[in-house]
């Protein structure tokens, strides 16, 4: 059987504990330091005036050259620990760097208000938010 396919969530999202438990998620962030005797990596994202950091367990997906200052995105499932905070196990690890992120983020927002649309009775959509406009990141 195959795995999920992964649901876009932002980094903040991941770091500020928004994602359930056990969940297959897809997100982004710039590798900033790589801890090979432990297999983990820590991506970083700017959201507004907030730097959010992402742990990635890489065991999945070694051996891998990382590129510190580069844009990474992982495909994974999500691990909370016993001290609060959360590990993704990576499947997929790959280097976007060049990848236009405020393109990226539109593109998810307005994924997640199409698969809104999709799930609403047909010709009920007085109930639809607008999504908000994409975050300038870095």
């Amino acid at each position: 059987m195959l795995p999920k396919p992964g649901i876009y969530y932002f980094p903040w999202e991941v770091s500020d504990g928004h994602v359930p438990d056990g969940s297959t998620l897809r997100t982004f962030g710039r590798l900033c330091l790589y801890d090979m005797t432990r297999s983990l990596v820590t991506l970083t994202a700017q959201h507004k005036s907030d730097q959010c950091q992402l742990l990635v367990s890489t065991k999945l997906v070694e051996p891998f050259e990382p590129r510190v200052d580069f844009l990474y995105m992982v495909l994974g499932e999500l691990e909370h620990n016993e001290g609060g905070g959360s590990v993704v196990k990576a499947r997929l690890l790959t280097c976007v760097e060049g990848m236009d992120l405020s393109l990226l983020e539109k593109a998810i927002l307005e994924q997640r208000l199409y698969l809104q649309k999709r799930q609403q009775p047909l010709g009920d959509t007085s109930t639809l938010a607008t999504p908000p406009p994409a975050p300038h990141s870095q």
